[in-house]
C-alpha cells in the first residue's frame, strides 16, 4: 500500500474510517491508483441491500464499482477535495479498469481526502 496515505477515523461524524494524506499534495497530483470491479446491474441491485453500499462508486454503464486497494475506504462528501476517474490499465489485460484518485486542490499532511460517490450518494448523505 501507498506511504502517501494512511486509514484513520474519519472527521465525518458516524462515517467510521477515512484515508488521510502522509504528505502534502498539489492539486491534480495523483493520490492513488486502484485496480476495480464492476459490478452489472443485478449486482448492483443486491449489493445496494448490504453493508458494501457504503464502499461502491456509481458506475453508469452498469451500475457500480468496488475499489480496491483503499479505494473504498475514502469518504463522500458533497465538498470534495478529491475526484475519481476511470481508466483503462496500463497492464496486459486489455478492457480492465482503474480508479484514479486525483486531488482537486491542495490536501495538506494529515487532512482527510474526500470524493464525491455520485449522485445517488448525494441525495442519501444530504439528509
Amino acid at each position: 500500500m501507498s506511504k502517501k496515505i494512511y486509514v484513520g477515523k474519519s472527521n465525518i461524524h458516524m462515517a467510521g474510517r477515512g484515508i488521510f494524506a502522509s504528505v502534502d499534495f498539489k492539486k491534480n497530483a495523483v493520490i492513488e491508483v486502484c485496480p476495480v470491479i464492476i459490478m452489472d446491474k443485478k449486482d448492483t441491485n443486491l449489493l445496494m441491500e448490504t453493508t458494501l453500499q457504503n464502499y461502491v462508486y456509481e458506475y453508469e454503464k452498469t451500475g457500480c464499482m468496488l475499489a480496491l486497494g483503499y479505494g473504498s475506504l475514502y469518504n463522500h462528501h458533497l465538498k470534495p477535495n478529491a475526484k475519481y476517474e476511470i481508466a483503462e490499465s496500463n497492464g496486459s489485460h486489455p478492457g480492465m479498469l482503474e480508479l484514479y484518485i486525483i486531488a482537486t486542490k491542495a490536501i495538506a499532511k494529515d487532512e482527510e481526502i474526500y470524493i464525491n460517490y455520485g449522485k445517488h450518494f448525494d441525495k442519501k448523505y444530504s439528509k
